[in-house]
C-alpha cells in the first residue's frame, strides 16, 4: 500500500516535470513576449520542485523495494542523473539566471536571442534527453536486472 502510493507520487513528479520541461521549451520557441518568458520560468521553476518531490519519492522507493544499490539499473541511472546535473550546472543554469533578468526589462528582441542561445539550447536539450533517458531505465529496469 505504501509502495504503491510512493509509486504513483514518484511517477506522477516525473510525468508532470517532463512535460512542464518541454513546455518551458515551447513557451520559449513562442518567440520573446515577456509574459510567455514569465510563463517559461515559472512552469521550469514548477517542474524542478515535481522532479526533486519525484526523485524524493524514488528514493523512498528504492527503500521500501529493497534494492541494492549496486543493481545494474540503478547505478546506470545514479550515473546519468549525475551527468544531467552537471550538464544543468554548466549550461542551463547560468543562461537561466541571465533569461531571468533579461524578462524584467529586456526588449523583444533580446528576449529572443537569450531564448535561442545555442549552448543554452544544447544544454536544455541534453537535460531532458537525459532526463527522459533515465526514465526508460527505470521502466526497464526488469528486462535489465535479466541481462546481468
Amino acid at each position: 500500500m505504501v509502495y504503491t502510493g510512493m509509486l504513483d507520487v514518484h511517477a506522477f513528479g516525473m510525468m508532470a516535470a517532463v512535460l512542464l520541461f518541454v513546455t518551458t521549451e515551447l513557451l520559449l520557441f513562442a518567440g520573446g513576449r515577456a509574459r510567455l518568458a514569465r510563463f517559461a520560468l515559472y512552469a521550469s521553476r514548477f517542474g524542478n520542485m515535481l522532479a526533486m518531490i519525484g526523485m524524493l519519492a524514488g528514493i523512498g522507493l528504492i527503500y521500501l523495494g529493497g534494492w541494492p544499490l549496486t543493481t545494474p539499473w540503478l547505478l546506470f541511472s545514479f550515473v546519468l542523473i549525475a551527468i544531467m546535473m552537471v550538464v544543468s550546472r554548466r549550461f542551463v543554469r547560468p543562461w537561466q539566471h541571465r533569461f531571468q533578468a533579461a524578462v524584467a526589462g529586456a526588449s523583444h528582441a533580446d528576449l529572443d536571442a537569450l531564448a535561442g542561445d545555442r549552448r543554452a539550447l544544447v544544454g536544455r536539450a541534453a537535460v531532458l534527453a537525459l532526463f527522459v533517458l533515465v526514465a526508460a531505465t527505470m521502466m526497464l529496469k526488469p528486462e535489465l536486472a535479466q541481462l546481468t
